[in-house]
């Protein structure tokens, strides 16, 4: 029983260690990595992934062999520690070999990453988008996707700018205020969808809805703010019933 213990976490090492050099971390993991594993034909749900990274299980070898080739890593080192991992295979490059551009949701769901509680500011419609590498290498300005998400706005404080239920995408790489623009950040232990705005010494936290008063971010407010994402693009939601 011992040793089968220590067998599983051993595995769990091993899979952390090789999702964190493919760039797969932080809340949502288990998702992403049920998703693209079902891409490649897998049967296997999140909480059964959850398993894996909580050594509750260890895959079996169809599953085994499609992690291996998500992660970049040989199959005997996943299973067994033998021999060196190869080097990490990103999400990017696996979707560069599908020559496709996908971009997966914000995984903020009732609470934020950090466990805060978001207000019901935002509310996942759309779990993933893929596009054409062409296209959105025009479209989102050369980012690369695993810099990439995507959100819905539950909100009517942006009004004047993003209608309810319309589709932000964001640049999660952007941690820190880098000038005026619509960011997602947590303070207080909530979760805000704001325009930044530098004004002398202060920022201004503004809603594009007029009806939202703008307050202000003093210095000691902008040290304790923690950007989540910035937002760059916006799609809106209308659809058209025929029939």
């Amino acid at each position: 029983m011992v040793k089968k213990e220590s067998t599983r976490q051993a595995f769990t090492a091993r899979l952390i260690a090789a999702c964190e050099s493919a760039g797969i971390v932080g809340h949502g993991r288990n998702k992403q990595v049920a998703r693209a594993l079902q891409q490649l034909g897998c049967k296997i749900s999140t909480p059964g992934v959850w398993k894996w990274f909580n050594a509750q299980s260890i895959p079996d070898d169809n599953n085994l062999l499609a992690l291996s080739r998500l992660l970049g890593v040989r199959v005997e080192w996943l299973q067994y520690g033998m021999e060196k991992p190869a080097a990490s295979l990103s999400l990017d490059s696996l979707n560069a070999q599908r020559n496709v551009f996908r971009i997966e949701s914000l995984d903020i769901g009732q609470k934020s990453a950090s466990g805060l509680h978001t207000r019901d500011e935002f509310v996942e419609t759309i779990h993933a988008i893929e596009y054409g590498v062409d296209e959105a290498r025009v479209l989102f300005n050369g980012r690369p996707a695993e810099n990439i998400r995507l959100i819905a706005i539950n909100s009517d404080s942006m009004v004047e700018t993003f209608a309810p239920r319309d589709q932000l995408f964001v640049d999660i790489s952007v941690k820190i205020f880098d000038g005026d623009g619509i960011y997602i950040f947590t303070l207080d232990n909530q979760v805000y969808l704001k325009r930044l705005q530098l004004q002398h010494k202060k920022i201004a936290v503004i809603s594009d809805n007029k009806r939202y008063e703008t307050w202000y971010l003093n210095r000691e407010d902008v040290d304790s703010m923690q950007v989540v994402a910035k937002v760059i693009l916006s799609q809106a939601r209308h659809y058209q019933i025929l029939g």
